[in-house]
């Protein structure tokens, strides 16, 4: 047994709970308070004055995706297209002479000197005949060299499955540039990882997440890397009572029939690794205008977006999902994408008590959120996009944009289920920086600057909470985590500073001091 004091323990049980010690055993909170303190066969842990909070969980984020962005030359801090030129040619310069390049994450709208996609001849300037792709932030789509098109043989009337386009200029020549679906015809031309590398991945990724405080993610994964059962086997040796971390796997649409020959169980009960929701992408991002809405872009008037699926196709997924025992969990964007899910939704609900995902969903209306009052549907949601999207997403989508935008604060009140997250790599999964978003509505670019749609602003206990019980409850783990309280998982995320005292500006700044997960401590700064 283990007595934690020394600290002050916010329980998350209602605002401004707090206890000033806890015990634990085997994993467990067993008593708090006064009758913690009372047992004098435990080892006596002192905090030195941390402030301590249920451990934090990242609703929605990709765990081998975020390990491979850890691995991998990244762009995502680039300021112009000719930095991440020259950072693309500094690491050709050290390939072996047939060796392939894969590099993560860059984004043109904080680019200072062209806020434009890179495209095939930009990279064949600096590729030295290398296969070389870049995906883009959002990961809807990707840029590549003449060299990778000569390799995959890419022409622009590659076959893909589900919504996509392969760009070409106006003399019918590839430009580089994929979008959606159709990323997989060059994406699936990379070597399949090994169950090493993935294992390799999995740790970087959970390291790094423990040192921002984060002790369990609901993650995406099963399909892009070694098939179902080669990637639930490679989590499976990687995390365990040694390696200690809380992910919450969302089955991938297209191993339904896998998981369902697998014999693996919805929520089975392993603390380490449990199976969720089937996942379905129904449109794409702003960025990259597949968004599905309601009016054209107002940079793009013949546009409103891209449908993955047919409504046909999109109703025949839910049915299986149904017929599997599975609740959803939807990628959405645009409004009108929203529109089309809860109305397939209402028609094919989940068993009782299962929730269905929507993720994302940044354009809302509110004839919409009336349209789906009562149904038994949850919201992940990252509060990070809004400070990255805005403002240059207002302007994409134009004065006419749908008046609910990231729309916590009315979700909320509303009485929908609303759970944060990062949706890593895409945004660093530090959970400070959600929190101050939530909070302050300020946009990255000037992060003391103008606050965006106030009137949707969270106090600091509900974008908390928004990590911590609410996260615990759309994994029905209501009771058994995201509270510290006995009989609850004995998992913690401690800083020196509180965040209820603070400025609401130096909420980004706030240090991780120790992340406990089952009661045994995986980073001390």
């Amino acid at each position: 047994m283990k007595l934690w004091t020394n600290g002050t323990f916010y329980t998350m049980e209602k605002e401004g709970a707090t206890t000033d010690a806890v015990l634990t055993d085997q994993g467990k909170i067993v008593a708090v308070g006064q009758e913690a303190i009372l047992c004098d066969a435990a080892e006596k842990v002192d905090l030195d004055g941390a402030i301590v909070f249920p451990g934090f969980v990242d609703s929605h984020l990709h765990l081998l995706w975020y390990g491979q962005f850890l691995d991998r030359l990244r762009l995502t801090d680039t300021a112009s297209k000719q930095e991440a030129l020259a950072r693309i040619a500094e690491r050709v310069e050290k390939l072996a002479p047939d060796e392939w390049l894969f590099v993560e994450g860059y984004d043109e709208n904080k680019w200072q000197d062209q806020s434009t996609l890179l495209t095939r001849d930009e990279l064949d300037q600096v590729s030295a005949g290398h296969p070389v792709l870049v995906r883009r932030i959002d990961y809807h789509s990707v840029s590549v060299n003449s060299a990778l098109i000569e390799a995959t043989g890419l022409t622009a009337d590659a076959n893909f499955t589900g919504g996509g386009a392969i760009d070409t200029d106006e003399t019918g020549r590839l430009t580089g540039v994929l979008r959606d679906n159709a990323t997989t015809v060059v994406i699936d031309a990379f070597p399949v990882a090994t169950r090493e590398e993935l294992g390799r991945w999995l740790r970087l990724a959970v390291r790094d997440l423990w040192a921002k405080g984060v002790t369990g993610g609901h993650s995406e994964d099963l399909h892009y890397f070694n098939g179902f059962k080669g990637t639930l086997a490679a989590f499976r040796d990687t995390l365990t009572e040694d390696f200690p971390f809380r992910a919450h796997l969302l089955v991938h649409n297209a191993e339904l029939e896998a998981f369902c020959q697998s014999g693996e169980q919805f929520v089975s009960g392993d603390p380490f690794l449990e199976l969720g929701a089937m996942k379905i992408f129904y449109d794409g991002t702003v960025g990259s205008r597949t968004a599905l809405m309601s009016r054209p872009y107002a940079d793009d008037p013949e546009n409103q977006g891209l449908q993955i699926q047919s409504d046909e196709e999109f109703e025949a997924m839910v049915k299986r999902a149904r017929d599997a025992g599975l609740p959803v969990a939807i990628h959405i964007l645009g409004d009108l994408a929203f529109q089309k899910v809860i109305r397939t939704l209402k028609k094919f609900p989940p068993q009782q008590g299962q929730l269905d995902r929507m993720i994302h969903t940044p354009w809302l209306r509110d004839d919409l959120l009336e349209e789906a009052a009562g149904m038994p549907i949850c919201f992940d949601l990252q509060p990070q996009f809004m400070s990255s999207d805005l403002p240059w997403a207002l302007d994409v989508l134009g004065s006419e944009h749908p008046e609910r935008a990231f729309a916590w604060k009315t979700l909320i009140d509303r009485g929908f289920q609303v759970s944060f997250g990062s949706d890593a790599p895409i945004e660093t999964p530090n959970p400070f920086y959600g929190i101050h978003a939530a909070v302050t509505r300020t946009a990255s670019q000037d992060l003391n600057g103008r606050r965006y749609f106030e009137e949707e602003a969270l106090s600091v206990y509900e974008a908390i909470h928004s990590y911590t019980a609410k996260t615990a409850a759309i994994s029905y783990k209501q009771g058994e985590r995201g509270k510290i309280a006995p009989g609850y998982a004995a998992d913690f995320t401690m800083t020196r500073e509180n965040p209820f005292e603070v400025e609401e500006a130096r909420l980004r700044e706030l240090e991780v001091v120790r992340t406990v997960v089952a009661g045994r401590t995986v980073f001390e700064k």
